[in-house]
């Protein structure tokens, strides 16, 4: 923004001879630095937790919002000093039309300003901060798409000009730290600022191939995929869950490309389907392989070629010359990769609900611990699978015996990841096991797991020096040292929104600080990747957002969140956005999901990051090329 600023300072002397309507608002000129240095110095200084914005009432009334009194108070501190704002439409940036040249010293429509008499009357507490009211709607713009830029005046000098944009933040996500049952098997996300909503993931074994498409040829045999089968051990396992990310190279139609992309992963989906009766649950995606093409023809003689529009691109390739010239490149850019979940067969798929009771209750009854906890496994897996409703658990009775305590340890885990609301009776529950099975680590574990649970509800007192022992004590009982890592740089994570909390900046930076040094030796996924990014981000930490989220970029693979996160970040920033790379990345997000990409320049407020973005060049350029 700092650049931004300088550059319209310097426009300011120019246009000011074309200025209309600008009401009593004063050009610094070549005065800039003597009049407003001291303003800019107050942004400078300002500490990253102090945020500001515009904020609108059910009257149209447009109020100015801060987090920090004392900042408002130093900005306003002369009669002559005051804020404005500029209302931008989004009818200004038309795709086909020249974007119309800033002559004033508005983007659009000017309101008059607002000085410190009539700030100061209208001041409201908000939260922590305050609210003060700098203006009204005007009725055109009622009903119509429209940002709110701030203009800070000091003794009526324009000194800063400043366009808001959306970036998510979500401060309290705290990394996966799975629950034992049998292993580490299930893990589970919260969500701490939306309701403590949670997703889930079950982590069943995964594995992963790579099959490249012949050219032209759309139709794939059980005889193709016969190696890929053989690898799989089929039978052990049950295929649950097929993803396929199909690849096409870029010359020729798009729709004609994704059409025959579809086909080819439907039929690997069909001769997948001829090795196992039960159904599979399938995920397809098609798109053109623009990434890979991007970086690869670089290293060809045809590298022109990469700064081209994709439809140039393709006409270019309608050369047969050129086509077979880069035809082996081309040929790496055909390709399906593979996710399949898979379950390990325990002999009980014919098995029914009725049935698996007797089952179970013959296990018990022979001790047979092995077949009992193979019998509860498959009924976790229904559950998830919504073949079983929950409740179908507590038909499983399981003797409080000692031999069955891991049983017992794994059902109380389940039950918290199926409903993490009730983290209370888990914890009461797991003191209960932990007294029959003092040494069992993997106990001990999930009672931190959970602890981290109560604490972020609150209503039940956490010592946080205690609880920092309890996780470090899990060393003693051969908890893996990455899983008490994790622990430790959540107990951060919670200690740094305390600490904010009471204005403890100083304190709050070092839990931040050892988050930093620490989260790169642990092994992270990509919902880790984003969750991390997105913390420190919320602390305006946006370097060490970044230096998270970009080693993973410039896969093909990358995580869709993940991605449109690190656009997120960076969109704003035209020194980035003019890079060949970014471009790269540009068309990876677009080809993994387009309307989430032109929806980036929906109105500020409006699920959109800002639609100013477009006075970017090379943005407005994919926009049209992509959205429009």
């Amino acid at each position: 923004m700092r650049c931004t600023l300088s550059v319209l300072s310097l426009l300011f002397a120019h246009l000011m001879a074309y200025s209309q309507n600008t009401y009593d608002i004063r050009d610094a000129g070549d005065q800039f630095d003597g009049k407003c240095g001291e303003c800019l110095a107050l942004f400078e200084r300002k500490p990253k937790e102090v945020h500001f914005g515009f904020i609108t009432d059910a009257d149209g009334g447009i109020w100015f919002v801060t987090n920090d009194t004392r900042f408002f108070e130093a900005l306003i501190t002369k009669p002559s000093d005051g804020l404005a704002v500029d209302i931008v439409r989004r009818n200004r940036y038309t795709c086909g039309v020249e974007t119309p040249e800033q002559t004033t010293m508005s983007r659009g429509t000017l309101l008059k300003p607002a000085y410190q008499f009539e700030l100061k009357r209208s001041k409201q507490a908000w939260g922590n901060g305050v609210a003060v009211k700098v203006g009204v709607l005007p009725k055109e713009v009622l009903g119509t798409e429209y940002e709110l830029n701030l203009m800070v005046l000091k003794d009526r000098f324009l000194c800063y000009y400043n366009w808001f944009y959306d970036l998510q933040v979500y401060r309290w996500d705290l990394l996966n730290m799975g629950l034992y049952m049998d292993t580490l098997t299930y893990g589970e996300q919260y969500d701490t600022t939306r309701t403590a909503a949670r997703t889930s993931t079950l982590r069943r074994k995964a594995l992963h191939f790579t099959i490249p498409f012949e050219r032209n040829k759309a139709e794939y045999s059980p005889a193709d995929l016969q190696p890929m089968r053989d690898s799989l051990r089929l039978t052990d396992f049950t295929i649950k869950r097929i993803v396929i990310e199909a690849y096409s190279s870029v010359e020729g139609p798009e729709d004609r490309n994704l059409e025959l992309q579809q086909k080819r992963a439907q039929s690997i989906v069909d001769a997948m389907q001829t090795y196992q009766s039960q159904g599979i649950a399938t995920e397809v995606h098609a798109s053109e392989n623009w990434v890979e093409f991007l970086s690869d023809v670089l290293l060809t003689p045809h590298a022109a070629l990469a700064g081209m529009s994709k439809a140039a691109i393709k006409e270019k390739l309608t050369d047969k010359r050129l086509a077979d010239a880069l035809e082996p490149m081309l040929a790496h850019h055909r390709k399906a990769v593979i996710t399949l979940e898979l379950a390990r067969k325990d002999g009980l798929d014919g098995v029914n609900a009725a049935e698996l009771i007797e089952v179970f209750e013959k296990a018990i009854a022979d001790n047979n611990l092995e077949r009992a906890i193979q019998v509860q496994n498959a009924v976790f897996d229904r559950i998830l699978d919504n073949q079983l409703p929950s409740s179908y658990i507590d038909q499983l009775e399981v003797p409080s015996r000692t031999e069955f305590a891991q049983m017992m340890h794994s059902r109380v885990a389940f039950r918290q990841f199926m409903d993490p609301t009730d983290a209370w009776e888990t914890y009461l529950a797991l003191e209960e096991l932990d007294r029959l099975l003092p040494e069992d680590g993997h106990i001990k574990y999930n009672m931190c797991a959970v602890k981290f649970r109560l604490w972020l509800l609150g209503g039940h007192t956490i010592d946080p020096a205690a609880f920092k022992k309890e996780i470090e004590h899990l060393r003693i009982y051969h908890i893996e040292e990455p899983l008490i890592k994790r622990m430790l740089i959540n107990w951060n994570i919670m200690m740094a929104e305390g600490h904010m909390a009471k204005g403890e900046y100083t304190q709050k930076d070092e839990c931040l600080k050892y988050i930093q040094r620490n989260y790169k030796s642990i092994p992270m996924s990509e919902q880790d990747h984003l969750s991390l990014a997105q913390y420190f981000a919320g602390y305006a930490n946006y370097n060490l957002a970044l230096n998270v989220v970009e080693p993973r970029l410039f896969d093909i693979q990358v995580d869709e969140d993940l991605l449109f996160y690190y656009l997120n970040l960076t969109i704003a920033d035209p020194e980035r956005t003019k890079e060949q790379a970014y471009r790269t990345i540009m068309l990876n997000a677009i080809n993994k999901d387009k309307p989430r990409f032109c929806s980036l320049f929906k109105p500020f407020g409006m699920g959109g990051v800002t639609f100013q973005l477009l006075d970017d060049t090379y943005l407005m350029k994919t926009y049209c090329e992509t959205c429009e």
